[in-house]
């Protein structure tokens, strides 16, 4: 028997099948408790199975600690009420005949899988619902199918680790944990147990986990670790183990796994190594190694990314979704009004997009992006746009089906701020800057430029990581040219232009020739990497007032690149490659200067 909701609440229904422990329930979990922390809003759970044990009861009801009124045997939802939705629960609303219902959806999307042609999941994808999405690269997968039935949202995944404190990290306290590397292998045994092969003949001590511990157990650990080496699957939607790791004052060493791209950056919070023994060793050699300044720099930013998962910033982007709701289940919302009047029919339209940030690639824009998105008068797209560079872009899409794709890349509330996006390989596409005008006569382009020669070998070491890379750098930066010439499609999303431009993307002249061709000087905003470090303030100043907004707010500093590791035996190649590019510095100047 289920209490009766008040006549001016809402009540969000949850379902759950709990069988066994898996990461997918926490985060289910937390959002169950957001639920409990927003005035006019009740929760109610269901669960399909009944646990075999009494050690699974007793995780369940740690997990979802409902009170006896907010248990129900099955759903009976009001018209008002909203239907919470997360893997297959699908299921369980054809099996009681609510797919029919007008009730909003809320579906939960935690991994690229989602993504994966053919499958059962993929397929629930034309189920309208608004969708949250655990990281931008579980966002930017479903999107890419065109499969999707309403607005995506992003709200990255959150940890209830407290993080370490710095300054409680000096060299004896970290000296003194008291397990030197933990190979956190239970989702890639395999590669674990050939990396534990491979230290043990090095004399490496080390510690090998590839069993499922209990969670205390496994924060326990991490807090007696000094290196973490988190081995996630070759496909994650966030891969919350190695944020644990960072919170937990541990040097990361990871791999790509998609989902954590957005959080695990390398150089700069963690290493990000490849798949592979042999340089997935030596990075754990590396890492252990490391200077404290090294351990240090580096477990600064891992600390300022855990804090900025945190569970109380996923729970206010969730509560923005919900007091949203009832506008985003109606459908596409019109173009934000900035001036304040109403629109009118006869008005031209205005584009959602005011300005876009377009490469290049590997040289900042992320960095550049974030912190334009903490200006209070500046909304950033949730993920990269990657609109214009789509392989089924049409020229023949107007203004208004464009903006269709960005439909719930903006956060609710965002009506009245500018609205940027960034993607950088709109710079390299020569077709883009033309369709980007065509789009937006008004827009504004910021370009953000990295020292070409750094840019390369960083754009090298990422594809290695990711696994797209099997040459070594002298051979793919001949092989270069023909891959180039020999791609069919350029804006497939596994392209050669895309993956293995690492010199022809730092020949940024004829770039910004193109640019100039549709967009006048006084809308193009050229930065450079450097600038963002040397002189954090005014170059954001410097952008604020060519973006028209508040130029006097104070944005913090944080690391940009803390350069990649292991590149220093690309000395030789590092300095003909600027030989190479002599010229085209001369013809850069040139360009910038308006000769």
């Amino acid at each position: 028997m289920t209490s009766s909701p008040g006549i001016d609440t809402r009540t969000v229904w949850f379902h759950r099948q709990y069988e066994r422990f898996q990461g997918g329930h926490v985060k289910h979990a937390n959002y169950f408790e957001h639920i409990a922390r927003l005035p006019g809003f009740e929760r109610r759970i269901t669960f399909s199975d009944v646990p075999g044990d009494a050690a699974l009861h007793r995780q369940r009801q740690e997990l979802w600690p409902a009170s006896a009124g907010e248990r129900a045997s099955d759903w009976q939802p009001r018209a008002r009420d909203l239907l919470f939705v997360a893997g297959t629960d699908w299921r369980y609303l054809a099996a009681r005949n609510l797919e029919n219902r007008p009730n909003p959806r809320l579906n939960l999307i935690q991994h690229v899988r989602h993504a994966h042609e053919g499958t059962e999941l993929y397929g629930y994808l034309a189920n309208r619902a608004v969708r949250i999405c655990v990281s931008a690269e579980v966002a930017e997968a479903i999107t890419a199918t065109r499969r999707v039935n309403g607005p995506v949202f992003v709200i990255p995944n959150a940890t209830d680790c407290t993080p370490v404190e710095p300054a409680q990290m000096h060299e004896d306290a970290f000296g003194a944990r008291v397990e030197p590397i933990t190979i956190i292998g239970y989702k890639r045994p395999e590669l674990a147990h050939s990396l534990s092969r491979r230290l043990e003949e090095d004399g490496v001590a080390h510690r090998l986990v590839v069993g499922f511990l209990d969670r205390e157990d496994f924060l326990g650990l991490l807090r007696r670790t000094r290196v973490a080496v988190c081995l996630p699957r070759a496909e994650e939607g966030f891969y919350l183990p190695a944020l644990e790791a960072m919170a937990a004052g541990c040097t990361v060493v990871t791999l790509d796994c998609i989902g954590n791209r957005s959080f695990c950056r390398d150089g700069d919070n963690c290493v990000v190594a490849a798949a592979e023994v042999e340089p997935l060793a030596e990075a754990v050699t590396n890492a252990a190694t490391m200077t404290t300044t090294e351990r240090a720099q580096l477990l600064s930013s891992a600390i300022a990314t855990v804090r900025s998962h945190s569970l109380d910033a996923e729970r206010q982007r969730f509560h923005d979704v919900l007091r949203d709701i009832d506008d985003l289940w109606a459908g596409p919302r019109a173009p934000p009004n900035r001036t304040g009047v109403d629109n009118q029919a006869d008005a031209p339209y205005r584009p959602i997009v005011d300005f876009v940030i377009a490469g290049a690639q590997k040289s900042g824009t992320t960095a550049l992006a974030h912190f334009l998105s903490q200006h209070p008068d500046i909304a950033m797209a949730q993920t990269e746009g990657h609109v214009f560079d789509a392989s089924d872009y049409s020229p023949d899409w107007t203004p208004a089906e464009i903006d269709q794709h960005y439909h719930g890349r903006f956060g609710p509330g965002d009506g009245n701020s500018l609205h940027g996006e960034s993607t950088p390989v709109y710079l390299f596409l020569p077709d883009v800057p033309g369709e980007l005008a065509r789009y937006n006569p008004d827009l504004k382009v910021v370009v953000a430029l990295r020292d070409p020669v750094q840019r390369a070998v960083s754009h090298y070491v990422m594809e290695r990581a990711r696994g797209n890379e099997r040459l070594p750098l002298w051979l793919a930066l001949l092989a270069e040219p023909f891959r180039l010439r020999r791609c069919p499609d350029p804006r497939g999303r596994e392209s050669a232009v895309r993956r293995h431009s690492y010199r022809s993307r730092g020949l940024y002249s004829r770039q910004l020739r193109n640019l100039y061709v549709v967009f006048p000087r006084d809308r193009v905003l050229v930065l450079r990497t450097e600038d963002l470090l040397a002189d954090h303030d005014a170059t954001l100043e410097r952008t604020f007032a060519f973006l028209g907004v508040r130029h006097d707010v104070r944005i913090p500093q944080e690391i940009v690149f803390a350069g990649e590791p292991n590149t220093r035996r690309y000395r030789i190649l590092r300095a003909l490659l600027r030989v190479s590019l002599v010229l085209e510095s001369v013809r850069l100047r040139r360009v910038l200067s308006g000769a």
